[in-house]
């Protein structure tokens, strides 16, 4: 016996609560088991054999916002981490709860790091061209190569405004060049 239960036998049962905490989504949810199967070895342990030393798990059909997913949960274990869904998946709210606050000490420390990886990202680019000199010369010659585009597409605009003002005045009808009209002389 373990924790008044049968050794292998799973803690969780059906119509239980389990809290996921999506990493990625940065959400919590609750969800519910719908079924629990018999403690198995992992479905990874046939792939990789050491696994098979980590533990049984149980098969977990559960529940939440609508949706039903199945995941290997460790038999004997309040909780579990899924890398690949993001999930922190677990029986105790304390245990979510820690997860979360973990997850935003983390984020306040990373923000507080902004102004010295802005620093480090806006620097970086002049500490390489020491390093290398020919990368000052590369950048400088992109430089010019974007000075000489914008220059030649401001000459093109330019000269295209003239343009098109041009053929506007050509195709109006301007009275100076129109022949139907009468500029004082007689036709006979």
């Amino acid at each position: 016996m373990f924790n008044g239960y049968p050794q292998g036998a799973s803690q969780i049962a059906q119509g239980a609560t389990l809290f996921i905490f999506d990493r990625k989504k940065f959400d919590l949810y609750e969800a519910s088991v719908q079924s629990v199967s018999q403690p198995h070895v992992p479905k990874a342990a046939q792939t990789n054999p050491s696994l098979a030393f980590q533990g049984f798990v149980v098969d977990l059909a559960l529940a939440a916002n609508g949706d039903t997913t199945t995941i290997e949960f460790p038999v004997n274990s309040a909780s579990a981490n899924y890398q690949e869904k993001g999930w922190f998946v677990t029986t105790d709210r304390l245990a979510a709860s820690r997860e979360i606050e973990a997850a935003v000490n983390t984020a306040a420390q990373t923000l507080a790091q902004r102004p010295m990886l802005e620093a480090i990202v806006n620097k970086g680019p002049e500490l390489l061209m020491r390093v290398h000199p020919e990368r000052r010369v590369e950048a400088q010659q992109a430089e010019k190569i974007a000075a000489l585009e914008r220059q030649i597409a401001s000459m093109d605009a330019a000269f295209n405004g003239k343009l098109d003002r041009l053929v506007s005045i050509l195709s109006s009808g301007h009275p100076a060049n129109s022949p139907t009209e009468n500029h004082g002389t007689v036709e006979n």
